[in-house]
């Protein structure tokens, strides 16, 4: 698929997806949803890869998506209530996630995908056994923190590319969707000194300590980086033919040329 072909499907995608979300009396009082075309984009990768009918892929993409969007909305909950107005805000998020989810379930049962239905409730408790585990802190040993929050990334896409028998894909987006969550983790820790994963990282590195230190700091980042250089060899070693679009991508997030852009380059 080329550059423009690409983006446009994108487009068109982003639309369709619009139009499932828009609700002017929720949109008056909770931001609009964002769309995430990274996903969008490893989604289409995943099914051109299995040759699935383009004209059918939407009917895989759009509800994904929507399942996303209403487990990205619920996360937006927050457990303090200062005043009526934050509880009445509270309350509409909830109700838009439950929307949302509605919406695919609704959307897959029209279509009588009842397989997919079911993979998509596999993949919805998977998340969010890892994110209970992380609001439990049940956490002991980094590496199962950072598989955690992968699952919790990833689950989706992987959980489609293991039905249409691409699993190469499914692991190529764990690694690219953990390398992304990494890298803004890190950002939000050097830009404010604080972030949700690194909090988890200082409680199972440093679980006496009650403030982390100057060179507590600098360790959590030294970890963070091996991780997300691990990440980046992972995605840029993958045996895959990827698309323009995705090329750049990778490229943007590995801060240069990738090897996998190279390879297509010299092979083309």
């Amino acid at each position: 698929m080329i550059l423009k072909h690409i983006i446009k499907k994108i487009a068109l995608l982003k639309e369709q997806i619009e139009r499932f979300l828009h609700h002017s009396y929720l949109f008056e009082h909770i931001p609009a949803r964002q769309i995430d075309e990274d996903r969008i984009l490893l989604s289409l990768s995943v099914l051109e890869d299995a040759s699935i009918d383009p004209e059918k892929v939407d009917h895989y993409i759009i509800p994904m998506m929507l399942v996303q969007i209403a487990l990205d909305t619920h996360d937006e909950v927050t457990n303090s209530v200062s005043e009526q107005d934050d509880l009445k805000t509270r309350q509409l998020v909830v109700l838009a996630g439950d929307l949302y989810s509605g919406l695919y379930y609704d959307y897959l049962a029209k279509l009588n995908e009842i397989p997919l239905i079911r993979l998509f409730a596999e993949a919805i408790r998977d998340i969010n056994e890892q994110k209970v585990r992380l609001y439990q802190k049940d956490i002991e040993r980094i590496e199962t923190l950072f598989d955690s929050v992968g699952t919790i990334e990833s689950a989706l896409i992987c959980k489609m590319a293991a039905h249409f028998s691409t699993p190469v894909w499914g692991k190529f987006s764990y690694y690219y969707l953990l390398l992304r969550r990494l890298i803004a983790e890190k950002e939000t820790f050097v830009r404010s000194g604080s972030s949700a994963l690194f909090e988890l990282m200082g409680n199972i590195l440093f679980p006496k300590s009650k403030t982390v230190t100057k060179e507590q700091k600098q360790y959590l980042l030294h970890i963070c980086n091996r991780y997300i250089d691990h990440c980046k060899e992972a995605v840029l070693n993958a045996k895959l033919q990827v698309n323009e679009m995705l090329q750049i991508r990778i490229s943007e997030l590995t801060g240069g040329f990738s090897t996998i852009a190279k390879k297509t380059v010299e092979e083309g």
